[in-house]
């Protein structure tokens, strides 16, 4: 990465590393494969990435850290170290920081709770001549333990800095040093490392090894590190779809963010959300609705979170653009969408005051409109409410300013038939939420992204 370190000072040194770090993390990797009529665009994700952080990471662990600090210049390890020892001093380093430190670790390490369960035959690595069956398990059994570490903590802080901890990440650190030394893993063609199963092995290994790579660059005083927004696939039960499938990979949500269709902890956010609702086992009724006020282009956070419970999607966002977001290329890509009649995706309608989209989902119509009027009008649809989102409604941001989740909540209520429920997510602005009605919510905290926002979600009864 850094090909001559001499004559870096200390400061400077990690100041480039800590660049190339965060530019890393916030990088959509493509190749074009040469065809007619034009070119072919692939994702080279995750693969890219994870090379990119380990030649990071090998500028890392040369340093001796603690010596340099202590004489004030950069101090390199003896050329008797092997690389699988300078690593293990690098980890104590980061160690040290960490048991002062607690929540740093928890930060660090973080995304790697919003991947699904390291179990499964896909969690089974083709040997070579270095790695064996075995040490692929052993590795994925160590971050399951992690990712459980991490869930079970009631608060960053509180996350255990204990021997048992850091020899579960020294030990998965030598097995991802093991994979560096044979990248393709067993596999004989370029293709084979972007097979489903592998690619899905090689993403817990770039966020593994982004998580080392953070907790060092907050180790020295960086307030900004990968693991804060490294977007993470979007691989949860809210849709039902085999637990072990993604729904959107880790390429379509970089498409899906550069496009303003979500926003950067959305994947997190949505990780978090189906783990306190259970979606419904009964399939929606064709009048059940979703009412997004103010939505702006944000619209598939809340598609993917609605499909379970509505037919009938609302986005109202009083802006009169010409273009409506780019929804139609992602949507195709979540499994079991399907189109309506010939057309191979779905396409917008202009059609007065909105656009209107219509598409096919576990084998039911459904209808999305993205209305260009006042967010009230939506009180005058004759349809029942099912899910309520709601975030960023402020007139500084451009919203509309009107305190949906307290002064105007009444009228929502209207909305769900007696007897049903609706559910909700929302960041309660402006205006707070009206605790007299959200009074079962559960806090859904993002700590290390966008600011630090709560959101809340549940249950609204027409009682």
């Amino acid at each position: 990465m850094v090909e001559n370190m001499e004559g870096f000072e200390i400061d400077n040194l990690i100041d480039v590393l800590h660049k190339v770090h965060c530019d890393n993390s916030r990088q959509q990797y493509s190749a074009e494969r040469s065809g007619r009529p034009v070119p072919k665009r692939i994702s080279i994700m995750p693969l890219t990435p994870f090379v990119y952080e380990f030649f990071l990471f090998n500028s890392l662990y040369q340093v001796n850290w603690k010596a340099s600090y202590l004489e004030g210049d950069l101090i390199f390890h003896p050329d008797e170290f092997s690389e699988s020892k300078q690593q293990a001093e690098f980890v104590k380093f980061i160690k040290n920081h960490a048991r002062k430190n607690p929540a740093d670790l928890y930060r660090a390490f973080e995304p790697l709770s919003y991947l699904p369960k390291t179990v499964g035959d896909w969690t089974k690595v083709i040997p070579d001549a270095r790695i064996k069956t075995e040490d692929g398990d052993r590795f994925f059994k160590k971050i399951n333990e992690l990712q459980i570490l991490l869930e079970e903590c009631d608060s960053p802080e509180n996350i255990s800095t204990t021997k048992k901890t850091f020899k579960l990440i020294d030990e998965a650190r030598y097995y991802i040093y093991l994979v560096r030394n044979n990248i393709f893993h067993g596999a004989k063609t370029l293709g084979e490392v972007y097979s489903t199963k592998q690619k899905r092995r090689i993403e817990v290994y770039d966020f593994f090894l982004k998580g080392l790579t953070s907790l060092f660059f907050l180790s020295v005083g960086k307030t900004t590190v990968a693991s804060d927004f490294v977007p993470c696939p979007i691989s949860s039960q809210s849709l039902p779809i085999s637990q072990d499938r993604e729904i959107l990979d880790q390429y379509t949500v970089w498409n899906a963010l550069n496009s303003y269709l979500m926003k950067i902890g959305d994947s997190r956010l949505i990780t978090q959300f189906t783990k306190h609702i259970t979606p419904p086992n009964e399939k929606p009724s064709d009048r059940s609705a979703l009412f997004y006020p103010s939505s702006g282009s944000d619209l598939l956070t809340p598609l993917l979170l609605g499909l379970p419970y509505c037919t009938q999607f609302y986005f109202f966002e009083r802006s009169q653009q010409r273009r409506p977001p780019p929804l139609a290329h992602v949507l195709k890509k979540i499994p079991s969408v399907k189109t309506i009649g010939q057309q191979r995706s779905p396409k917008w309608i202009r059609n007065d005051n909105y656009h209107y989209l219509e598409f096919e989902y576990d084998g039911l119509p459904r209808e999305l409109f993205w209305v260009h009027t006042d967010n009230k009008n939506f009180l005058q649809k004759d349809v029942e409410l099912a899910f309520y989102f709601h975030r960023g409604d402020s007139w500084g941001e451009g919203g509309s300013g009107q305190k949906w989740d307290s002064e105007l909540v009444p009228d929502l209520m209207k909305m769900i038939p007696a007897g049903k429920q609706c559910v909700y997510l929302t960041d309660g602005e402006p205006g707070g939420i009206d605790s007299s009605i959200f009074d079962s919510n559960i806090e859904l905290i993002m700590p290390f992204i966008e600011r630090g926002i709560k959101y809340y979600c549940g249950k609204l009864f027409n009682k």
